[in-house]
């Protein structure tokens, strides 16, 4: 299948590659193309602006967690589009470890077939940041970088020293500092789009893009790239008969999810229904999914919806399967201690306390194995996944886990996965595209739920 496509990444994190992603979408979006954004390894932050901008699903793409499903999930994301925009993680080569090439955005590059077009920062240096694109472009040979957009360029004068830097690469463009139009950050990555909702910024970005970059020569690269996937075209995969109601938690609090999560649940005969903790009683449904996000910030609005908190705690006690990843974690957790030592009361469903920490306590790929039967999984049955969180679960030392830690930190003592009930919930975020069986369970034990 012949699919324009190009790979946005950076030398390093913090070079301004988001911003520069966002502006070329929406640049792309009004000369028609209707792009299609993804986002390479394990980010829930950068597809939210992709698809606040866009209006649809961002995809996210990782050759780690999910490799042999990459190319199958790009081709049916791609389905509709001119053109399909991949936003790389933090540098071009970083991913599992100093070694391996896999996880990082190089070598989903190649799966893809993809050339990519190289953000520099050039905010401190001129004819050097031509050695280190020249450095990028020969660490691997089968990368195709097929160009360069600096980033913060001082003016004219400085953006023709930093085009002659370059040696055998193409200068597709070279972006002014603009402090007013970058997107705003915390300690976990961006702010969330729903809270950061500044359209005029955006098309600020827009703006920006359209004046300082060349993107009739970046959509030639794209549309050069060579054709991927079968000769025979994928049929997306239809939504079945929805059997069963899952509760999804979505709000200001809890938005960490993956597009592809949602759509294998969807696929295995699942309604989502979206519900705010912050502000909703509980729904009829047959199971709950927490997924990650920013309880902390919102433990006090968390802690006011008093009704729902022993709503779900009964639902857990009756049996209900509910599923937890990190945020939603430490929201079945009993309370949050802020910063300031103020203890924050959540739904109780386990007997500890989540403690929010200064520094960073877990970031990384993981891989688990686990420890017995439960909603989600049968024993030894593994998966790979993600974890990426400051804060800690003050245990007891009477609590049951689900998971041992083959790779990664989880809770404590190389165990993740806290059980209680039907209730699982980890530090662990999984793709379920690295473990359909584990959605499936999942939507099979709400099932089993419902005909109790």
């Amino acid at each position: 299948m012949h699919i324009p496509r190009f790979v946005i990444a950076g030398e390093r994190s913090g070079v301004g590659k988001s911003t520069i992603t966002v502006g070329i979408l929406l640049a792309l979006r009004a000369r028609g193309l209707e792009p299609q954004p993804f986002k390479a390894g394990p980010d829930f932050l950068d597809p939210m602006h992709h698809s606040v901008v866009l209006g649809k699903p961002s995809h996210n793409l990782d050759t780690w967690m999910f490799r042999d499903q990459v190319v199958p999930s790009f081709v049916r994301g791609s389905k509709g589009s001119k053109i399909s925009v991949i936003e790389g993680v933090m540098g071009l080569y970083d991913g599992l470890d100093g070694r391996s090439e896999e996880g990082s955005t190089s070598h989903l590059a190649k799966v893809l077939k993809a050339p990519v077009v190289l953000v520099i920062d050039a905010s401190a240096s001129a004819r050097s940041a031509g050695a280190v694109a020249l450095g990028f472009k020969d660490y691997d040979p089968e990368v195709n970088i097929a160009g360069v957009i600096f980033n913060n360029v001082g003016g004219p004068s400085h953006l023709a020293m930093l085009r002659d830097s370059l040696r055998g690469m193409e200068c597709l463009g070279g972006v002014p500092s603009e402090a007013a139009v970058g997107l705003r950050s915390r300690h976990l990555g961006l702010v969330p789009a729903g809270e950061d909702l500044d359209m005029a910024r955006y098309m600020r970005i827009q703006r920006l893009i359209e004046e300082n970059v060349d993107l009739d020569r970046i959509v030639e690269l794209a549309s050069a790239a060579p054709e991927i996937g079968p000769k025979r075209e994928l049929s997306a995969a239809r939504p079945k008969r929805p059997r069963t109601r899952i509760g999804v938690a979505w709000d200001e609090a809890f938005n960490f999810y993956y597009e592809g999560n949602l759509d294998h649940l969807r696929g295995m005969g699942a309604e989502l229904v979206r519900f705010s903790p912050i502000r909703d009683p509980l729904p009829e449904v047959d199971g709950l999914y927490f997924g990650g996000g920013y309880p902390e910030l919102f433990a006090h609005q968390l802690e006011s919806n008093t009704g729902l908190r022993e709503q779900i705690r009964r639902a857990s006690s009756d049996g209900m399967p509910i599923y937890a990843e990190c945020g939603g974690m430490m929201y079945t957790c009993d309370a949050v201690r802020d910063m300031n030592g103020r203890r924050m009361r959540m739904t109780g469903i386990f007997d500890a306390d989540v403690e929010m920490t200064d520094r960073l306590q877990a970031i990384g790929y993981i891989e688990m194995e686990a420890r017995k039967d439960n909603m989600m999984s049968l024993k030894g049955w593994t998966t790979r996944g993600h974890e990426f969180h400051y804060s800690r679960v003050c245990c007891t030392g009477s609590e049951e886990f689900a998971y041992t830690m083959t790779r990664g930190k989880g809770i404590m003592d190389g165990k993740d996965g806290l059980l209680a009930h039907n209730t699982l919930a980890s530090y662990a975020h999984l793709h379920f595209a690295s473990c359909p069986e584990f959605a499936r369970r999942f939507v099979a034990s709400c099932i089993y739920s419902r005909r109790r």
